[in-house]
């Protein structure tokens, strides 16, 4: 899995150079040395493009297989050319008998030889890598997702692997659009947000235009994209039931980045059941700035100066819940006792707090499931008539409401 970052403090250049600057991906340095007599290295990786569209050759190889091309591992080997070059491509090995398959890669790796990514892109039209945008590396639904999305996607063994590209947006509309557009720029087959909002609805439909985009997690309101999302408005239907039930009267909702509709439907399913069952919201929401538990601890002091003051929050992620935890517990406040509090998403934290936090469990591998479906099927054909569907999570109440 490769992980990618917005880098604010890069240099920007000049041109589409200057915007991957700011894209960092882990990369290895190899130094090629060059004996007297030998081809140069230019020489040698264009032969090898020209073979197969293999290069990379690793010059400090075994001697006697260090300056083989693929003819002359063919005639080494004793098979056609034609069959080294399927036995060392992703999507043609299945053709070759496994044995011999085995062989030929075992000469290859002995003599260096490593796949040029980039001359394979350009002949066959596909990398074989999806772009991942999200929001916040360290959420860990967000990890979470990306690993069963990735896990279901090579679940396949007649196709070829996947290679996921990672990149953090911080929520930030400008970094989204530079990181879409190197995904583009590296021809990735795909694009997956989890990052999304409303401010992203433009770049993603441009990028739609050349590489299927699917929304998993975040939707946007009012754009239509394939997408595999949690019923959000029911999720927060649950909360707003919980609370009813257990006699809460006064209640506030923690919300996340107002520009998300995931926050959006979670705000807008609570407080419709509120409004039926006679629960007042004061004040209705409190707005924070990120999804994350350092905006959970400061919001806080808006909850303690309304009077009168909520006996039970709804953050709408568990990270915020646990800011608010952590700051109530710096004031000397008591959960559930002062503030009973429910939060969003189940993770692996919410379970082992002094407090265990009631949350809502997303149903993590239903989504991913699915969004790795559209990935694979629009991948291999964009026109696929795909089905966006949202799932249902359920209300885990623990001992903090």
């Amino acid at each position: 899995m490769t992980i990618g970052r917005w880098d604010s403090t890069a240099g920007t250049g000049a041109g589409d150079g200057g915007e991957t600057n700011n894209f960092v991906f882990g990369r290895s340095d190899t130094r090629h040395r060059k004996a007297a007599g030998e081809p140069s290295l230019a020489k040698y990786r264009l032969a090898c493009q020209q073979d197969h569209g293999i290069g990379r050759h690793n010059e400090d190889a075994g001697e006697a297989m260090a300056r083989l091309n693929m003819r002359e591992l063919a005639l080494k080997l004793g098979v056609d050319r034609a069959t080294v070059s399927r036995a060392l491509s992703n999507d043609k090995a299945h053709l070759v008998a496994p044995a011999t398959r085995e062989r030929i890669r075992q000469a290859a790796g002995a003599a260096g030889y490593r796949p040029d990514l980039t001359a394979a892109t350009l002949r066959r039209g596909r990398s074989h890598t999806v772009g991942i945008l999200v929001s916040d590396l360290g959420n860990e639904t967000f990890i979470e997702v990306i690993r069963t999305i990735f896990r279901h996607l090579d679940a396949r063994s007649d196709a070829p692997s996947i290679t996921p590209l990672i990149a953090e947006t911080l929520d930030q509309p400008d970094a989204t659009r530079r990181l879409i557009h190197t995904f583009l720029s590296r021809r990735v087959d795909a694009i997956i947000s989890l990052a999304s909002t409303e401010a992203d609805t433009a770049i993603l439909q441009d990028a739609a235009r050349e590489v299927p985009v699917v929304l998993a997690i975040r939707a946007i309101a009012g754009a239509v994209f394939p997408s595999a999302l949690c019923d959000d408005r029911a999720g927060g239907a649950m909360v707003a039931t919980h609370f009813a039930e257990r006699g809460h009267k006064i209640v506030c909702q923690v919300q996340g980045p107002p520009l998300s509709a995931t926050f959006k439907n979670r705000a807008l399913g609570f407080s419709e059941v509120c409004a039926s069952r006679s629960i007042v919201e004061m004040p209705q929401r409190i707005f924070a700035e990120t999804a994350t538990s350092a905006a959970g601890k400061r919001t806080l002091d808006a909850l303690l100066a309304v009077s009168p003051r909520p006996t039970a929050i709804f953050a709408h992620n568990d990270a915020l819940a646990l800011g608010v935890i952590e700051a109530m517990r710096h004031r000397g406040l008591r959960c559930p006792e002062d503030l009973a509090i429910v939060g969003f998403n189940n993770t692996q934290l919410s379970r082992i707090l002094a407090v265990p936090l009631s949350t809502v469990d997303y149903p993590v591998e239903e989504v991913s499931r699915h969004a790795g479906e559209l990935v694979r099927n629009l991948i291999a054909d964009p026109s696929y008539r795909f089905e966006s569907r949202l799932f249902t999570p359920s209300l885990i109440v623990r001992a903090s409401s």
